[in-house]
């Protein structure tokens, strides 16, 4: 099934992925090896940090299979996820952080719908 396949009206996740989305504007891939990506927040969110529910990131990294560690640190501006790169394609990142918010959706969705546990853990919290 690719991007195109699944549009974000066949499947609507028990997680409310908005926030994700309108954060991730804030969002730049800096450096990006298979299995760690670091993404830099841009200076117009790190002004705004302590007003923004960062915890938003964290539950929708979590919630996606393949995600292992996901460390903000608001100090240095900076989000350092690892990541299994057989689970998640390295180039999927593109899209996740700085693609078409209709295609980082769509594929936002079919990830998190495979570890269906994270969803309701980070439901809870």
């Amino acid at each position: 099934m690719n991007d195109e396949q699944l549009s974000s009206n066949e499947y609507q996740p028990a997680m409310n992925l908005q926030p994700f989305l309108e954060l991730r504007r804030y969002l730049q891939i800096v450096h990006h090896v298979p299995g760690r990506i670091r993404l830099r927040i841009k200076l117009a969110l790190v002004k705004e940090l302590k007003r923004v529910n960062t915890g938003v990131l964290d539950d929708v990294m979590q919630a996606i299979d393949g995600i292992s560690d996901v460390r903000v640190n608001a100090a240095a501006g900076s989000v350092v996820v690892n990541y299994r790169a057989k689970t998640i394609a390295p180039d999927w990142w593109t899209t996740l952080i700085e693609g078409d918010e209709n295609q980082a959706l769509s594929l936002l969705q079919r990830l998190i719908a495979a570890n269906p546990a994270a969803v309701s853990a980070a439901q809870q919290t």
